[in-house]
């Protein structure tokens, strides 16, 4: 117990009304762990034809609706779909028809037990669809479901997940992948206590939608540690004042129950809930945005190409558009990953292409120094040139410039502050955001302190035409390449993904290898000549660099396996 607990447990409240004592206890014990907080719950209004949902930035103004609920659902011969809308449009048992219906399209629920799917209707009964077997005009995202989940919930899990490869609590999001859709019927329809098996290392939770249909029963207990929370969704959509979609989200190892349906069929949808990166992405190496959607991306790879653009190399500087605390040591670790907009594109665009990009400071408060030079010399390292950092470093403090009536400002700056004075760089813009970057003593009858503020900015190392960056993006990468006689026992699977625009149905490329050649057939989808993006895995030995082109065809491959360089 912590010394701020074991205060409340030795207060006068607990001498003088034990009963008062108790709810402080219990309240203790409810913020006591960092997963205190294990479940979050809500409810969405249904309104029909509400186009102004998404009129307001803020909820404060009017709380997000949903427009009724549309499942659609294959039948089993595959040659037809049904409908089905929630709440019901039409009441009584014309409305329950349709439940039915889709009550016979789906099968039994089974649950995971010793790596084994189960079916025992004593321990679990209900119905379900996978989600490759129907489709919703629900979304969690549009409602705000997630937004909730992230604050609430995804706080509590984050740590195992940061520290590694640029990635900071900031920077994690919430992805929910449509899982299946149940329906627990009466009479017994139940989900005794359990607790989900996670669907990989990112899994962390589970997101259960109740779509309105009216039901008894089917209340749905969560547990952790010592505490339990339990929604009770019956008769949603029963009448018109009480149309509404139901919601409760929870930790992966909290146990947790479907009690026993007493009437009707009470449908839900589930969702796994994952943890990835939301911030930054544009600057990985697999990014999730298409670069060359950007016609900055375009402009730049044309400029590369030819042999006019910095023939001999040379260094492109970028003042950052957005504020970022970048001379705080917390903040600034986290660039270039927090960048945003237009700083991002220009920052992904030449990291994707040159590689050699990176962050600093740069110190541009200093012209106004110049008088006190009673001669200037224009060859002089700092004439006409940026004070730029070694990079981004916290606000720096100096005792210089207290007792040296002869140092000027800029040569006190330059001694005190990790930096270098640049001539050679072709800046983008001018200086934008101002951070507090020196701070230092000044000359003079009373003591005083000078203040100096620097930028951020992007700096571009751009190699010269003939290096082997710019030769690959003008001819396109070398095809990869075998690996010595040493390694060709050790073999991998590849993943390979595929764009390309074809007039014909399949697709069929030869590798040879040193256990002989692999051949791989593809069927692309749908009528028309469009761009197609596909994934194929094959073994493979070890390559270096697994992009190549064959045929025409841009493969893109990712490494699965034991893959190292050549």
């Amino acid at each position: 117990m912590s010394s701020y607990e074991d205060k409340l447990a030795h207060s006068s409240a607990e001498e003088d009304n034990p009963e008062e004592a108790s709810f402080l206890s219990k309240i203790g014990g409810a913020v006591s762990s960092h997963k205190s907080v294990f479940c979050c719950g809500g409810s969405i209004a249904i309104v029909a034809d509400d186009d102004s949902r998404f009129d307001y930035v803020t909820t404060n103004k009017k709380q997000l609706t949903s427009p009724p609920v549309i499942l659609r659902w294959d039948l089993p011969n595959g040659k037809a779909i049904r409908k089905l809308t929630l709440p019901p449009i039409v009441k009584g048992k014309k409305g329950q028809t349709a439940i039915k219906e889709l009550l016979q399209d789906c099968s039994p629920a089974t649950f995971g037990k010793k790596g084994e799917e189960v079916l025992d209707e004593t321990y679990r009964k209900a119905a379900k669809l996978d989600n490759n077997q129907f489709s919703t005009n629900f979304n969690p995202h549009d409602v705000g479901i997630i937004d909730v989940i992230t604050q609430m919930l995804l706080p509590g899990i984050a740590k195992p997940f940061t520290g590694t490869e640029s990635i900071w609590e900031e920077h994690l999001g919430v992805i929910a992948e449509l899982y299946k859709l149940n329906i627990y019927s009466a009479p017994s329809g139940k989900f005794r206590p359990h607790v989900d098996t996670p669907r990989g290392a990112t899994q962390f939770g589970s997101l259960v939608v109740c779509l309105p249909n009216p039901h008894q029963g089917g209340q749905l207990r969560v547990a952790h540690d010592g505490l339990d929370m339990e929604w009770d969704w019956s008769n949603k959509g029963e009448t018109e004042d009480d149309q509404s979609i139901e919601w409760a989200a929870f930790y992966s190892d909290c146990e947790h129950e479907v009690k026993e349906v007493t009437s009707g069929h009470r449908v839900t949808l589930t969702y796994n809930l994952y943890v990835h990166e939301r911030v930054g992405g544009i600057m990985r190496d697999l990014p999730t945005p298409d670069l060359s959607s950007m016609v900055l991306y375009h402009r730049v790879k044309e400029a590369l190409a030819s042999p006019a653009f910095m023939k001999d190399g040379g260094t492109l500087g970028f003042y950052c558009r957005h504020a970022y605390a970048h001379t705080s040591d917390y903040h600034n670790e986290r660039l270039p990953m927090a960048l945003k907009g237009l700083d991002a594109v220009f920052y992904a665009t030449f990291h994707h292409l040159v590689h050699s990009v990176g962050m600093h400071a740069v110190m541009d408060d200093l012209d106004d120094e110049r008088s006190s030079f009673s001669e200037f010399d224009s060859n002089d390292e700092d004439y006409n040139a940026e004070l730029v950092a070694t990079g981004l470093h916290g606000i720096q403090m100096s005792e210089e410039g207290g007792d040296d009536e002869s140092a000027s400002v800029r040569e006190i700056v330059k001694d005190a502050w990790r930096s270098k004075w640049r001539k050679d760089i072709h800046w983008f813009g001018g200086p934008g955001h101002q951070e507090i970057a020196l701070v230092h003593l000044a000359y003079g009858n009373q003591p005083s302190m000078v203040w100096h503020y620097s930028s951020a900015a992007i700096l571009v190392k751009v190699p010269r035409f003939n290096s082997k960056v710019r030769k690959e993006l003008r001819e396109g990468p070398r095809p990869c390449q075998e690996t010595s006689s040493g390694d060709q026992d050790k073999w991998a699977y590849h993943s390979i993904t595929i764009t390309t625009i074809m007039h014909s149905s399949n697709i069929g490329t030869s590798f040879a290898f040193p256990a002989g050649p692999v051949k791989l057939t593809t069927e692309l989808v749908g009528p028309e000549p469009a761009p197609v993006i596909f994934a194929l895995a094959f073994p493979t030995p070890r390559v270096e660099k697994p992009s190549c082109r064959f045929a025409g065809i841009e493969l893109v491959s990712r490494p699965l396996g034991l893959i190292t360089c050549v």
